[in-house]
């Protein structure tokens, strides 16, 4: 890439209000927004540095699917998905240093990525983001779906004995874990336990959800947490009764 991925971000969003990128309405407030933010920063400051942390740590991550795992291909993340993760990472409080956005919606078309990108993004979250003891949890509505999100995690641990290494990561059956700080991602589906306290929580196809119970349930956990991320990603759908 010749540019930061900074830059790219920003020329995105300058596309998208020009016109050159056809965009919905909310992608364009989004477009619009981060390029306010850029003049007025005496709340909310853009840090570069955390911004580019999280997008190296997502291409440093490799395809789990299909021809390019086969080539043992890393993530190459398009102009949209880096103004996505510069927005969820670059933004933070001026005064605390915290994140500025606690929730997050990827609401994309089927094989555009998505899951693969919130598979790196839990995995960012689990061992990259200095919380100790983070609990990264991918939820849905049954056991397959929870999976979707989980299983490429497992994979990319997989292939990147380096980065496992490098950060104590170990794969079991039913999590990913750190051993030395407790720290653990995990599936859940349906109902989720009271106990647990979630640093992320990632819930796959939210459109299907009848009910917000299993996101009520970790948003009230997040209540220990500095600055906890709850990421939706889902497809599009024509029901408004449900949650999404």
């Amino acid at each position: 890439m010749n540019q930061s991925y900074s830059e790219t971000a920003e020329n995105y969003a300058h596309d998208v209000l020009s016109g050159q990128i056809l965009a919905a309405k909310y992608i364009q407030l989004a477009a619009a927004r981060y390029l306010d933010g850029l003049k007025d920063q005496s709340v909310y400051v853009y840090n570069e540095a955390k911004a580019h942390k999280a997008c190296k740590f997502v291409e440093a991550q490799y395809h789990t699917k299909g021809r390019w795992a086969s080539k043992k291909q890393h993530l190459m993340l398009e102009p949209w998905q880096i103004f996505f993760v510069c927005n969820v990472f670059g933004w933070v409080n001026k005064s605390t240093g915290l994140r500025r956005y606690r929730e997050v919606l990827l609401l994309v078309p089927r094989k555009n990525g998505k899951s693969a990108l919130a598979a790196a993004i839990g995995l960012y979250m689990l061992c990259a983001d200095d919380e100790y003891g983070a609990e990264v949890y991918t939820g849905a509505t049954s056991e397959k779906q929870a999976k979707e999100v989980f299983v490429p995690a497992q994979a990319m641990v997989r292939m990147n004995p380096a980065m496992a290494d490098y950060f104590g990561l170990q794969n079991n059956a039913s999590n990913i874990c750190i051993l030395e700080n407790g720290s653990k991602m995990e599936p859940i589906i349906g109902n989720p336990p009271d106990g647990s306290s979630p640093s992320c929580a990632i819930v796959d196809e939210v459109h299907e959800h009848k009910d917000s119970r299993l996101i009520d349930t970790m948003i009230t956990g997040m209540g220990a947490r500095e600055q906890p991320l709850m990421l939706y990603i889902t497809r599009g759908d024509d029901n408004i009764s449900w949650p999404c």
